[in-house]
């Protein structure tokens, strides 16, 4: 982690910034305030995970392999444990088992090889197993992991779809045509045809693509922050020097909740696949 002291423009800085040591592969955020970030090796076929405090960036621990070297993914996370999966067979993307992270110190707590995880309901965790033609579920205590009972069918208050980490943030949206005024200040700062937006307190925020002179290279995508009220840009940033297609949600905001009237929100977003970037909007 990285206070930064400058950045790309004079008005706005980045609060932190952390960078993986190969891709970023995913980024899982708690409801109170911890990023896990997925760091994979597609060389080596490794994969580790660092945790991270949203507030200031402090690495809480990192580059732990946690159970599997490559065959692993993240399940879900709650206040104090982080979920992870392994795959029942390389290259397949059928999951198999359930491994408990605690999230304070990266230890593994326990792991449960019989089923699979399906959903959290504290003090319970929800698996499944597949069987000939049918499947049968398990309620799981989440300190242990030892399976309590098994079921023939989930319990109604079970919702098998939920997603166990924060996801309620701010997503852009594709910049419409019919908006001529937001698209003058886009093409001041860059030739394109086609933007993602959002707009947060007194700012408009874009990201917008634009090609190489040498097809080969693909298109370069550039982030900008303009104030609304002057339409002076107070920051950018080039996401991706070289990328083959447009990628969608490029940028996402944690919008403010906490009451204080100068304070939008936090704006994330990640650069050349390996480095993510914190900016608070006040």
């Amino acid at each position: 982690m990285k206070i930064l002291s400058l950045f790309s423009s004079k008005k706005i800085k980045p609060l932190w910034h952390h960078s993986s040591k190969n891709v970023l592969w995913r980024v899982m955020f708690s409801h109170n305030g911890k990023i896990i970030i997925e760091d994979r090796d597609t060389e080596t076929k490794s994969a580790s995970f660092s945790c991270l405090d949203s507030t200031t960036g402090k690495i809480l621990w990192k580059e732990k392999v946690l159970g599997e070297q490559w065959w692993i993914g993240l399940d879900g996370i709650t206040g104090t444990r982080l979920y992870l999966h392994g795959f029942k067979k390389p290259d397949m993307p059928e999951n198999k088992n359930i491994i408990a992270v605690d999230v304070s110190s990266g230890e593994i707590l326990w792991r449960n090889n019989e089923s699979t995880f399906l959903a959290i309901d504290s003090p319970f965790i929800y698996g499944y197993k597949d069987l000939f033609e049918r499947r049968v579920y398990y309620r799981i205590n989440e300190s242990d992991g030892k399976t309590i009972e098994e079921l023939i069918s989930l319990p109604e208050e079970i919702d098998p779809n939920s997603q166990h980490e924060k996801v309620d943030f701010i997503l852009p949206q594709s910049l419409p045509k019919s908006e001529v005024e937001l698209w003058n200040i886009v093409r001041r700062e860059i030739e394109c045809t086609t933007a993602e937006h959002a707009l947060i307190g007194k700012y408009f925020l874009f990201n917008a693509y634009t090609p190489h002179s040498d097809p080969a290279k693909g298109l370069k995508n550039i982030f900008y922050i303009i104030d609304s009220a002057t339409k002076k840009k107070v920051y950018s940033d080039v996401m991706n020097e070289f990328t083959p297609y447009a990628v969608p949600d490029s940028f996402f905001i944690d919008k403010n909740n906490n009451g204080e009237d100068n304070f939008f929100g936090t704006l994330y977003y990640i650069k050349e696949r390996k480095t993510l970037v914190t900016i608070q909007l006040s």
